[in-house]
């Protein structure tokens, strides 16, 4: 009697485990309903890890969506541009020295963008205006482009029409906007990260010809121009006071000058071609290792054409810069001795 006992518990026992595997596998495998909503959320872009908030990822972009309006990079392997559609901005990141880039944020059509300027992969400024009243607008991100808040706007000089300015942030604080007028030039200088911004008196400049210049401080800049008496000769002008231009030498070269940067006081490199008007192409990258006063030239790759006039030459470091035009970027890992087309 008690083995018939035993016998009928061991199978109840039995049977509370197979309907328990049973229900546990119903529960676990979710209805058509719930793995279509699953599967949709997973296409918009939601995820969900362990001991991270759920959220929508950066949306990651075609191999071809690239920056065709500015770029700025902070380091070997981080940068920032931003590219122009139909229909409005996109704000761009790369965390693989401009191979890839995905985007962020996006502005509206109506911006007209001027210029960026990042510190660190966190903090960055656009400089920009409405394309209806040329009104300047100056915002701020501190999330690394994923958002942006406008801190300053009607900057003093920048209402006209054609003006192109430099603009850069030296660190969290200090900023600069440079920008030709006729003879003179005007530096726009902020010490509260783009809240408030000062004018400086207008800067004469050695001649009238508008060419390329650039800064790496808020004093500190260099200038090229043709000389007075000989204009297919290049001066090479420097400033340390932020007031005055001096000339510092002839560049070794009968090109003329379309793009130049400074990664300090000593490494600098500018990117010369020749007239417009040539029918011969030819490109050639000098390069100073002691703030100008001697340089070294070298040949830049034949294939490069760019579209636009405009060219943005950025070098975060002594070895490693980009420079981009409207349709190509490239860039050097050797300090410009060798480039590489990173756009098809």
């Amino acid at each position: 009697m008690t083995t018939l006992i035993n016998n009928k518990k061991l199978v109840v026992l039995l049977v509370f485990l197979l309907c328990a595997g049973c229900f546990h596998e119903e529960a676990s495998t979710p209805s058509p309903h719930l793995m279509t909503s699953l599967t949709q959320k997973r296409d918009n872009g939601f995820s969900v890890v362990a001991g991270e908030k759920i959220g929508i990822q950066d949306q990651v972009q075609p191999i071809h969506v690239k920056p065709t309006k500015a770029i700025s990079f902070v380091d070997e392997l981080h940068g920032y541009g931003v590219a122009s559609s139909a229909r409005d901005l996109q704000f761009l990141k790369s965390s693989d020295g401009g191979l890839t880039w995905r985007a962020l944020s996006r502005l509206p059509q109506t911006i007209m963008l001027s210029a960026i300027s990042f510190v660190n992969p966190q903090t960055g400024w656009l400089l920009t205006s409405e394309s209806s009243d040329e009104k300047s607008e100056l915002r701020l991100t501190l999330d690394g482009g994923q958002t942006w808040e406008v801190i300053a706007q009607d900057l003093p000089g920048l209402e006209s029409r054609g003006v192109e300015p430099f603009f850069r942030f030296f660190d969290r604080h200090q900023g600069l906007i440079a920008f030709q007028s006729g003879k003179d030039m005007v530096l726009l200088r902020t010490q509260d990260g783009g809240l408030t911004w000062s004018a400086s008196s207008r800067i004469s400049m050695p001649i009238e010809e508008k060419s390329v210049f650039t800064f790496r401080s808020v004093i500190e800049g260099w200038f090229i121009g043709p000389s007075k008496k000989d204009k297919e000769v290049s001066i090479l002008y420097h400033m340390t006071d932020g007031e005055t231009w001096q000339e510092t030498g002839r560049l070794p070269s009968f090109l003329a000058p379309q793009a130049l940067s400074f990664t300090d006081s000593q490494n600098g490199f500018i990117l010369m071609h020749t007239n417009p008007q040539s029918s011969e192409k030819t490109w050639q990258f000098l390069r100073t290792f002691n703030g100008g006063k001697t340089w070294s030239q070298h040949e830049f790759p034949s294939t490069f054409q760019p579209l636009a006039a405009s060219l943005h030459l950025s070098f975060p470091t002594a070895t490693s810069g980009w420079l981009l035009d409207a349709r190509d970027l490239w860039r050097t890992t050797d300090g410009g001795l060798n480039w590489s087309l990173l756009t098809p």
